[in-house]
């Protein structure tokens, strides 16, 4: 409940679980959360969807979760690394790059 004299603001938001904002619904460095998965979102200087808050995981923590297809472009910076379990899809058009030094492994 907001303060009286104050406004509230409020962001994107989904209560679907699994939804994620899409990059042509998000200017850069504006946010999104869903609320049911717990995870904030923003859009990054390279026109790229990133989770940048919250957490993904299920059963109280015991389970992360990710989607089993790659459908926007991704460059894992300098510094980086990830994992994903899968069997893992990159969709037609999108391009997944590990900078030289980085690691993503797929279990």
């Amino acid at each position: 409940m907001a303060q009286a004299g104050y406004t509230p603001i409020q962001t994107y938001h989904s209560t679907t679980a699994g939804a994620q904002p899409s990059a042509a619904n998000l200017l850069v460095g504006e946010l999104a959360v869903n609320v049911t998965d717990k995870l904030l979102y923003t859009k990054d200087s390279g026109g790229n969807v990133v989770a940048i808050g919250g957490s993904g995981n299920k059963a109280g923590g015991a389970i992360v979760v990710n989607t089993t297809t790659a459908t926007e472009s991704y460059t894992f910076p300098s510094g980086t690394n990830g994992f994903s379990v899968g069997p893992i899809t990159v969709a037609s058009g999108i391009t997944v790059i590990v900078s030289s030094g980085q690691r993503w492994v797929v279990i």
